[in-house]
């Protein structure tokens, strides 16, 4: 009897790595099962370089979901609603509202923020894909019961922000305060040091900051306020600053950043969506507003979008801008009765929301992390353990 054919040689890790990498980058499922598999497999997925060049291969983090702040009695909630198979370990935060999501982390404050002094809770900072819940103290100097907007963004070295997890932080304030209520003040939190910069202000009459997400272009933050303009906040030199906005008002757009990475503007003019972006002067700095495009809105939303239902007369809905994905080309629009997802470059337009809330995107790479599974490889009933009870996973 002929003995039996030889094994097929083993794949080099090189080629194993280039299939895993072409697995649907939008859900863990795909790269749990593949680390089930065999041990070599599951060592090939836990290794910290295979993370840094899957985020490569995919280039961009994906849009995996936003958190909605749903205005329900008796207090405000924050939720979670996936656009993709992405599901975090904590859909639902009854207790909190999220204020920004940037670098795979989110950012909340409590429901009941306006009827606190800031001594009195902090902000938290939150990992979706791991469930890393890290408390931001708020120092006892500031008050932020007018008004107040946070970003929270990575600052470990040399980070291409594609797998953030874990990693250092740091939180920036903007606010206006009763001491000096035409402006605003600034500072900025490190998670490295656990300390807070010497406050920054500015003034201007009537120029309130507004309780809504910021942009982060380049090393500066810009956040919203109630006239027509903007604080800009750079974070090498903690300089605060106000520039102007191409709208009379504000109260229906939103801060973008454009396909090149700069500073842009979403307003709507009665049912025309206008995109602009900001021109810089020889110093990098904003100096003025060029119109990019006009986009009929009655065009782009599914017929009878912007007609209220409680009227038979077919009464216009006002639109406004709800969310903006950063680094990709989404924008959420939402009116009184829903809110609308919209891809502008190819025009694709979806219903995420049958109720008006603020959109917070939450972008990241989908991958999971195997550090315990690695550990535990020994063992295929603790790996297939781990897979059942891994919370953000949908099989």
């Amino acid at each position: 009897m002929e003995p039996p054919p030889a094994p097929p040689p083993a794949l080099l890790d090189e080629l194993l790595e280039e299939v895993f990498f072409r697995l649907p980058p939008d859900g863990p499922a795909h790269l749990i099962r593949a680390s089930l598999v065999c041990r070599p497999w599951c060592h090939i997925l836990a290794n910290c370089g295979f993370r840094r060049r899957y985020g490569e291969f995919h280039r961009a983090p994906l849009l995996l979901g936003f958190f909605a702040n749903l205005a329900r009695k008796p207090q405000s909630r924050a939720v979670f609603v996936p656009t993709s198979a992405f599901c975090p370990a904590e859909a639902n935060r009854p207790q909190w509202i999220v204020i920004d999501c940037r670098h795979g982390h989110a950012l909340f404050a409590p429901n009941d923020w306006k009827h606190r002094r800031a001594a009195n809770f902090d902000l938290v900072v939150w990992d979706p894909m791991t469930g890393d819940w890290r408390p931001v103290p708020l120092p006892e100097s500031l008050d932020l019961s007018v008004g107040f907007s946070a970003a929270v963004l990575c600052t470990a070295g040399g980070c291409d922000h594609r797998g953030c997890q874990g990693g250092p932080f740091c939180v920036a304030v903007a606010f206006s305060r009763r001491q000096v209520i035409n402006g605003a003040s600034a500072c900025l939190y490190s998670s490295l040091t656990g300390t807070w910069s010497e406050l920054t202000s500015v003034h201007h009459a009537d120029a309130l900051v507004k309780n809504t997400p910021s942009v982060l272009v380049g090393d500066a933050l810009y956040f919203s306020c109630t006239t027509r303009h903007i604080f800009k906040y750079q974070l090498n030199s903690l300089c605060l600053s106000l520039l102007e906005l191409p709208l009379a008002s504000q109260d229906n757009g939103r801060l973008i950043t454009m396909e090149d990475g700069g500073l842009g503007y979403a307003g709507i003019d009665g049912t025309d969506l206008i995109l602009f972006s900001g021109e810089t002067g020889a110093g990098g700095e904003t100096v003025g507003w060029a119109q990019r495009r006009v986009i009929d809105i009655n065009w782009l939303l599914p017929d009878g979008a912007l007609s209220d239902p409680a009227f038979a007369g077919g009464r216009l809905l006002n639109p406004r801008v709800n969310g903006f994905a950063e680094g990709t080309q989404v924008i959420f629009i939402g009116t009184s009765v829903s809110v609308y997802m919209v891809e502008l470059e190819s025009g694709r337009v979806t219903k995420v929301l049958d109720h008006d809330a603020e959109v917070v995107p939450y972008m990241s790479f989908c991958i999971p992390v195997f550090s315990a599974m690695k550990a535990a490889s020994s063992s295929r009933r603790k790996l297939s353990w781990y897979f059942k009870c891994m919370p953000n996973s949908r099989r």
